[in-house]
C-alpha cells in the first residue's frame, strides 16, 4: 500500500510539475507574440504619424515652404525659410511648434486650426527636411 501511494504521489507530482512547465511554455509564448505584436504596431503607426505629418504639411504649408521644404516661388517671395536649413533646424521642438500656432513674419498663426497633436506630427515633419540634404 505504501508503495501503491508513493507511486500515486509520484505520478501526482510529475503531472504537477508537467502542468507547470506547459503553463510556463505558454506565458512565454503569449508574452513573445505580445511583444511582436506591439513591435509591428509601433512600427505601423510611426509610418502613419509620418504619414499624417507630411499630408498636414502638403495641406497646410507646402504652399509657402514647398513640397521639399526648400520654399515655393511663393514662400520664397515672402521670405518662408528653407526647412532643411541649419537655422531652422537647430530651433527647439518647442520653438518650432511656437511658431506654427503663434505664425511668425509673413507666416499666419495655425493654433485655432490645428490641434497640439497636429502641430507636433509637423514638427516631427519639419525634422525630416533636416536629414534629406
Amino acid at each position: 500500500m505504501i508503495k501503491g501511494q508513493n507511486m500515486t504521489g509520484s505520478k501526482s507530482t510529475a503531472r504537477a510539475s508537467a502542468f507547470r512547465r506547459a503553463i510556463r511554455v505558454g506565458i512565454v509564448t503569449l508574452s513573445a507574440s505580445a511583444m511582436m505584436f506591439l513591435a509591428v504596431a509601433g512600427s505601423a503607426s510611426i509610418a502613419g504619424a509620418a504619414d499624417t505629418g507630411k499630408s498636414l504639411f502638403d495641406s497646410n504649408c507646402a504652399v509657402c515652404h514647398g513640397q521639399d521644404g526648400h520654399g515655393s516661388a511663393t514662400g520664397k517671395a515672402l521670405n518662408a525659410p528653407d526647412l532643411s536649413s541649419s537655422a531652422v533646424q537647430k530651433l527647439t521642438n518647442a520653438q518650432i511648434t511656437t511658431q506654427i500656432e503663434n505664425g511668425k513674419g509673413n507666416m499666419p498663426p495655425f493654433k485655432s486650426t490645428l490641434n497640439a497633436a497636429q502641430v507636433k506630427l509637423l514638427v516631427a515633419y519639419v525634422r525630416t527636411f533636416g536629414k534629406k540634404k
